[in-house]
């Protein structure tokens, strides 16, 4: 005899929640802590990445990283530069960020932090130290590389299902659906509290769970969504000609003039280096409007020796794979509704899912060991 399928999906919610409850906790919490991202560096780094903003021009690429040589004193690869206030909107220097080729290297990239305006040395830390850099891969792959990845979004299915079945169980019969969405009841045994709370909880946090396990979800593999989602590249197209190899010699003031000429009403915020011998300079422009509020929505490649060979790509005019593909890290973090309505979503969402996944351990247990009782 079957089973019925409103006591099957009770019974899949209640055991496939009790077996992911701890990866779930670890998720949440971790998701909660990275929406203050800029002020855990500032609380592990504190006067190192803060600067005084002034009327002079911020100083040009060339002069961050000399600065930055001279403020290390040891001989390094220049990696990239990351602008004040791009990536985290809370750092106000020029993070110049490299690969120390004697001290340190063994600690992998370096973040030499540089005040723009002043072009004055800040300080260094190596970026495997910062407590904020790791808890975001912790957040995406529990420091388990791919393989930690899949699991994750492994966990991101599951809790599409938990907030699907969980509305489907809730949802009264009679209609009367504002009348319980609205309550929640502190009253009686605590196995009765922590059901209340949890129905509750998910009633209001379920279209917000589905949300960020989805949009974590196409972050972490946008493959899986091909073709809606394109996989994020980070070189120019072949058809651009990058492949050819020329006499002269393209210095990073080059290349950040060739940027500034391409998109004069935007602001740099990112500076990579060429990553190969023949590679070519990528940077990114953003301004206030645009989707992607990490890198902008402007980005220009600069052949490395040939002069005059740049390619300009412009997200307004990329197709809409690869538009939704950029902004996802916008759309995830909460970036895109802005620093206040943001953070509420994300903080709202993960203490929702903390606390649902106690008040869920509770209620399921509870019910077991009362049914193996009687």
């Amino acid at each position: 005899m079957l089973m019925p399928s409103r006591k099957l999906l009770t019974l899949l919610h209640g055991w496939l929640g009790s077996f992911s409850a701890l990866f779930i906790i670890l998720v949440a919490g971790s998701g909660v802590m990275l929406a203050f991202v800029g002020e855990l560096f500032l609380v592990q780094y504190g006067d190192t990445l803060k600067a005084t903003p002034s009327n002079k021009p911020i100083a040009s690429i060339s002069t961050l990283i000399e600065s930055a040589k001279q403020g290390y004193q040891e001989d390094f690869q220049t990696v990239g530069v990351l602008m004040p206030h791009s990536r985290i909107e809370e750092i106000e220097t020029a993070m110049v960020f490299v690969m120390p080729l004697e001290k340190d290297a063994e600690a992998g990239i370096r973040m030499i932090s540089i005040d723009p305006w002043k072009v004055s040395y800040k300080g260094d830390f190596p970026l495997s130290g910062a407590f904020a850099h790791e808890l975001i891969d912790f957040h995406f792959s529990f420091l388990l590389g791919n393989y930690g990845t899949v699991f994750v979004c492994i966990l991101s299915i599951l809790l599409i299902f938990f907030a699907a079945t969980g509305l489907y169980l809730w949802w009264p019969k009679n209609n009367k659906v504002w009348r319980k969405a609205s309550t929640v009841n502190f009253r009686g045994s605590l196995k009765s509290i922590c059901f209340s709370l949890h129905s509750w909880l998910g009633v209001w946090s379920a279209l917000l769970i589905i949300y960020f396990s989805l949009t974590g979800l196409a972050l972490a593999k946008p493959e899986w969504f091909s073709p809606l989602l394109s996989p994020p590249t980070f070189s120019p197209p072949k058809s651009a000609g990058f492949d050819k190899t020329c006499a002269g010699k393209v210095t990073p003031n080059d290349a950040e003039l060739a940027g500034s000429l391409a998109f004069p009403e935007r602001e740099l915020a990112t500076f990579f280096m060429p990553n190969t011998e023949n590679g070519p300079y990528m940077l990114t422009y953003k301004a206030k409007g645009d989707n992607n509020k990490r890198d902008g929505d402007g980005r220009i490649y600069i052949h490395a020796t040939c002069k005059d060979l740049v390619h300009i790509a412009r997200a307004d005019l990329s197709k809409f794979s690869v538009k939704i593909t950029d902004m996802l890290l916008s759309l995830h973090g909460g970036y895109t509704f802005g620093k206040v309505l943001g953070v509420i979503m994300v903080v709202f969402a993960g203490v929702s899912l903390l606390i649902m996944t106690g008040t869920g351990l509770v209620t399921f247990f509870t019910r077991t060991l009362r049914k193996r009782k009687s």
